[in-house]
């Protein structure tokens, strides 16, 4: 009985339809194509200088801001005397001032990051908010951005979230 029923398994795993890796060489041509074909990955070569919005957590450190940068309702940059502070990659910089802040706009760098805000036109002085462009320029991943926004110089920081 043993040996019949060791004739039956031998006979199923040797001449049916066994397994598929026994009855193949080699691997199948999809198996080849997927693997020397490395994953593409996608970098967003704009990444090192991607801003986003800044928190009100963001703030507490920093003395009122005198200006702020936003765009879509959204705080991308707020500056002080003291300097600024952008969420940028998903790091919070603290940045120098390089140049005086005021309603024409500032200069603001780190060791790494600098960031460049100028007003673009003209809108009554009584709102205290200018059409702006801010650059955001990395200087080691040799990455830069504009943006076009609104330039505000009036001590809120109504914008941040």
């Amino acid at each position: 009985m043993r040996a019949a029923a060791a004739f039956v398994l031998m006979s199923l795993a040797c001449c049916g339809e066994g397994s598929p890796a026994s009855n193949r060489k080699g691997p199948s041509e999809e198996e080849i194509r997927r693997l020397s074909t490395p994953e593409v990955e996608v970098v967003d070569p704009q990444a090192p200088v991607r801003p986003q919005p800044l928190k009100v957590a963001d703030l507490a450190p920093m003395p009122a801001p005198v200006c702020a940068f936003g765009r879509a309702g959204k705080m991308l940059l707020a500056a002080s005397a003291r300097g600024a502070i952008a969420r940028v990659n998903g790091h919070l910089l603290h940045l120098a001032g390089a140049a005086p802040v005021g309603p024409s706009g500032g200069f603001f760098e780190d060791r790494q990051v600098s960031i460049s805000v100028g007003r673009v036109g003209e809108t009554s002085a009584d709102t205290g908010a200018w059409p702006a462009r801010i650059t955001i320029t990395n200087r080691r991943a040799e990455a830069q951005i504009e943006i076009e926004g609104v330039w505000r110089c009036n001590g809120t920081t109504e914008n941040a979230e």
